[in-house]
């Protein structure tokens, strides 16, 4: 009798506390390749960008083309959210911490475009970013770079207008959802935001060069955290074990998954259906 209510009562928290996710999908005049990263590129350097992980995260790896080193001055260069100047060095030694945007920093395992899957934190490839004002690229190397989320807030309300469409649910076939849908232009977007780099091919920065790269959301869609995503397990493995990342976190899948999306994980009271 005692399992039975035990059984009971976990059952109703976890059917009770129902939850939705926000995906954010992004524009730019910047073109993506065909796995859907953008790529920025001139005759000095190649930037890729992936943005997919909760709250989303401004990651970059930047490839030196050039038979030479190159330098990058991370006090000349900036992450601009909505005109919002968010600082990529600052002099410790003055501020030891930065309480105007601290919700915007990420103190997470330094990530590379394409590991920032895990829902809770991405596959760790590196330490920590290492502050250092002047970072210096070999040639034909790669430097990752992620210190920013890009929209730390708990949800974004969107109209309680929003068209729908009744999809199938993607962890029961035999059940439906509606998703939301809200559409926008760069004009009205609700976020546009910018990555500005400062290069030069000689330490001393007497040839310096800028890098300006645009972008902004133009879709928001809102579902249940059910259709938005499943765990999933390893069949290849006897017993089928449940797929992880090298953090030994469960690894969600999801049909939204893109480089140049990412999503807020929404508490209910935000969500669209309960602010009708």
């Amino acid at each position: 009798m005692k399992n039975f209510l035990r059984l009971t009562i976990i059952s109703l928290l976890l059917f009770g506390c129902k939850s939705y996710v926000q995906v954010f999908n992004t524009n730019s005049s910047i073109k993506t390749d065909e796995k859907g990263f953008y790529i920025s590129e001139n005759d000095s350097v190649k930037i890729t960008y992936s943005f997919w992980k909760a709250k989303g995260l401004m990651t970059f790896s930047i490839f030196n083309k050039l038979d030479k080193p190159l330098y990058i001055d991370w006090k000349k260069s900036a992450y601009i959210d909505n005109s919002v100047k968010l600082k990529y060095w600052n002099d410790e030694e003055k501020s030891k911490s930065i309480s105007s945007y601290g919700s915007y920093l990420y103190d997470g395992p330094l990530l590379k475009p394409g590991y920032a899957v895990s829902a809770s934190r991405g596959a760790s490839v590196s330490s920590t970013v290492k502050v250092e004002r002047i970072t210096f690229i070999p040639p034909a190397s790669n430097y990752n770079r992620s210190q920013f989320f890009i929209l730390p807030i708990p949800f974004f309300k969107i109209d309680t207008k929003a068209r729908f469409e009744e999809v199938t649910r993607n962890d029961n076939l035999k059940k439906t959802t509606k998703v939301y849908k809200v559409d926008y232009t760069k004009e009205n977007s609700p976020l546009v935001f910018r990555n500005f780099l400062t290069f030069s091919t000689t330490e001393d920065f007497e040839t310096e060069f800028y890098v300006d790269n645009e972008f902004y959301v133009d879709e928001i869609l809102e579902m249940d955290e059910r259709h938005f995503g499943q765990y999933r397990k390893d069949e290849t493995k006897k017993g089928g074990y449940d797929i992880r990342d090298e953090n030994g976190e469960l690894l969600l899948f999801s049909d939204y998954e893109k480089p140049s999306s990412f999503y807020l994980l929404i508490p209910k009271e935000g969500s669209l259906k309960k602010r009708k």
